[in-house]
């Protein structure tokens, strides 16, 4: 496995909205750091693009809460109604020009649209994992990695950290084939978040984004003769065609799963409930222009929904501060 595959599968430069409150100093500080690391991944990216993800398209979208959403949760967006969404589709890595068949790492971020006009977002990758469990040890996997350009003599110091990281092993094994569609690929928001609904119960759950017709694939030999914008291209067919469909699910923690810990997966027996459907509608005409000033944060906190204690929700507000000032000055 490519020591590039797991460098470009962060989530950390996705952008962030200029309404962000001011992080905490210790925040702040972080937040710089996890920038630098990753601008010294990706030296050639362009004014007004993703450091990370760069290679994306937006598209327009619904959810429809189902009745058990509101069980779960008071948020307005899982209450029934219809709710507006945006949704960008993406590959890892921080150049325009990376293949689709290249990276294994896809991503589908999304803002749901609140009535009183506020807005939530989920922010996913199609591995159910992270690479690491802690902000610092994303900055020291990367300055591991970038230790170790081609020709390195083995074990570089990129082996070396990953043979004494069990997280990022696991992170690695989990790793998917190109799959058929954008439209045909589950996705992850990775962190746990904290449920309530109306009678004041709590509950930790993680989400899930699942394709109604099924994950499907391509094989070996399909990836590899693949054009190089082939799940940009069929996605805007797929959806010119019709709403490409996904279920909206949480998985539900029971006591003692760890909800400060993005690398470690819950049991596959935890309780999953449906929360409703949602539909990728249309792409958004010059999508380009279209997502610049769009950021995703995946820390908002709402009534009856709101972040863990996992500490990657600071150092994303905090990384997204500053990518978001870069690309628009």
């Amino acid at each position: 496995m490519k020591i590039r595959t797991l460098l470009i599968a962060s989530l950390l430069s996705a952008g962030a909205a200029a309404w962000l409150p001011a992080a905490a100093e210790d925040d702040a500080a972080l937040g710089q750091r996890l920038f630098d690391v990753m601008s010294r991944n990706n030296p050639q990216v362009l004014p007004g693009r993703r450091i990370n993800h760069a290679k994306g398209e937006l598209y327009n979208g619904t959810f429809t809460a189902a009745p058990a959403a509101a069980s779960l949760s008071t948020a307005p967006h899982l209450q029934g109604g219809p709710v507006p969404m945006v949704i960008r589709f993406s590959n890892s890595g921080g150049t325009l020009t990376v293949q689709d068949r290249a990276e294994p790492v896809h991503g589908m971020a999304m803002t749901f649209q609140l009535p009183d006009g506020g807005s939530t977002d989920l922010m996913c990758i199609n591995v159910p994992v992270f690479v690491t469990a802690t902000p610092e040890e994303f900055i020291a996997f990367n300055e591991a990695v970038q230790a170790s350009p081609p020709g390195s003599p083995s074990p570089t110091a990129a082996q070396r950290y990953i043979s004494g990281h069990p997280a990022t092993q696991r992170f690695v094994a989990l790793l998917k084939p190109m799959p058929q569609s954008f439209g045909t690929a589950s996705y992850f928001p990775i962190h746990a978040y904290r449920m309530t609904n109306a009678a004041g119960e709590t509950r930790n759950v993680r989400w899930q984004i699942v394709p109604e017709g099924g994950d499907v694939s391509r094989t070996p030999e399909d990836a590899a003769a693949s054009a190089p914008d082939a799940l940009f291209d069929e996605m805007r067919e797929r959806v010119a065609r019709g709403p490409v469909a996904f279920r909206l699910r949480v998985q539900a923690a029971e006591p003692g799963d760890p909800t400060n810990d993005s690398t470690i997966a819950w049991p596959e027996s935890r309780r999953i409930v449906d929360l409703g459907r949602i539909l990728v509608t249309a792409a958004v005409p010059n999508s380009a222009e279209a997502e610049k000033p769009i950021g995703f944060l995946p820390g908002k906190a709402l009534p009856g929904l709101e972040p863990s204690d996992d500490p990657f929700f600071a150092a994303r507000a905090a990384v997204y501060a500053v990518a978001f000032g870069k690309r628009n000055p």
